[in-house]
């Protein structure tokens, strides 16, 4: 922006030639009011490495200052171990189903451990891709969606369990679902 078109406007104007009790500070040259006016953008900024002091002047957060989360060596030792046990738990679970045919028991208990294990999985997922610190929004957005989900889940495994014939058959039923269409036509 050209300093005769800067001038031109009515503030700029009534800043440069003020008088009274602006009068007795020093005034700004032209140069420096058009840097000031000037609009920066960040995307010149994209393509040159420059540093960050360059970026935000002097306030630059020292990495020593920000405040840092409390060190826990156990935090991921426990979640890791919840999803063991999970895995443990859900293998028994499906033997039991494959060999003896439906319980209601076993079925309420894949009820249950099948959707954790999944909220589990997924939840490592969102945590390695949608980290809070890099996409705050989306990140708890995509948490309270995998925590309906799985209620959800749970929720429909519950009503397949209770009114209808229970997770084994039914998915018995829907593996043979192509074998019984075709004898059935036949």
């Amino acid at each position: 922006m050209a300093f005769n078109a800067v001038s031109r406007t009515p503030v700029l104007r009534s800043l440069m030639l003020s008088s009274g009790k602006f009068a007795s500070r020093s005034m700004p040259t032209a140069a420096i009011l058009q840097q000031r006016m000037s609009i920066q953008t960040a995307r010149p900024l994209l393509f040159k490495a420059t540093a960050p002091k360059a970026l935000f002047g002097d306030n630059v957060p020292n990495p020593a200052t920000v405040p840092q989360p409390a060190p826990n060596r156990m935090k991921s030792s426990y979640h890791w171990m919840n999803e063991r046990a999970l895995t443990v738990i859900s293998a028994p679970l499906l033997v039991t189903a494959f060999a003896y045919g439906a319980h209601p028991i076993n079925d309420m208990l894949m009820g249950i451990v099948i959707p954790m294990h999944a909220y589990m999985g997924f939840g490592q997922v969102l945590l390695d891709y949608f980290e809070a610190r890099r996409w705050p929004v989306i990140s708890r957005v995509l948490k309270y969606a995998l925590v309906a989900i799985t209620g959800l889940s749970m929720f429909g495994c519950w009503r397949i369990n209770t009114t209808d014939v229970g997770l084994t058959n039914y998915f018995a039923r829907i593996w043979n679902a192509n074998k019984n269409k075709q004898t059935a036509s036949e």
